[in-house]
């Protein structure tokens, strides 16, 4: 399964179905488009991210998810479950005036970035450990770990705050 590491809360956010878009500075390949990949969470934890993830507008949604409080509490270095890369946006002034406050907190959002949109998320019952890479990589599943997998629950909220769409 071709795969990719995100940083922790962002990979947990994405199978946990709470995170709709995965920033980057490149676009997908566009052999991806269309693809389930693996979301595998990054083992160590970079300054930037605990930056993130410890800004008060980050945390003003996050706070309110039941999820770990801490960084450190949370599965690092871990194939957490996959979801499909539906699509692949460029962030433009425009596009990222319809993505929701909460979608911006869970991610890098600058134009000119990209904005890979992740849909149907399966997340696993239990992690498996991992040795990620950067960009794409090929992950071989433990036989039946699919199988073992769940549908990730979707936030109680509106539809479209959950697919990160302002409101009109």
């Amino acid at each position: 399964m071709k795969s990719m590491s995100i940083w922790n809360p962002f990979a947990s956010l994405i199978v946990k179905g709470f995170k709709l878009y995965e920033t980057r500075t490149w676009a997908a390949p566009k052999s991806l488009i269309g693809q389930r990949i693996g979301i595998a969470s990054t083992k160590c934890i970079q300054p930037g991210q605990r930056a993130h993830f410890d800004d008060p507008e980050f945390q003003r949604f996050y706070e309110r998810l039941g999820l770990p409080d801490k960084l450190t509490d949370m599965p690092n270095g871990y194939m957490l479950g996959s979801a499909i890369l539906e699509g692949v946006e460029l962030m433009t002034p425009e596009f990222m005036a319809e993505v929701s406050d909460e979608e911006q907190a869970y991610g890098w959002w600058q134009e000119g970035f990209y904005a890979w949109r992740m849909t149907d998320p399966v997340e696993f019952e239990k992690p498996v450990q991992v040795k990620g890479a950067q960009g794409i990589w090929n992950w071989s599943a433990p036989d039946g770990i699919e199988a073992k997998g769940r549908q990730a629950p979707h936030p109680s909220q509106s539809a479209d705050l959950r697919w990160g769409v302002r409101p009109a």
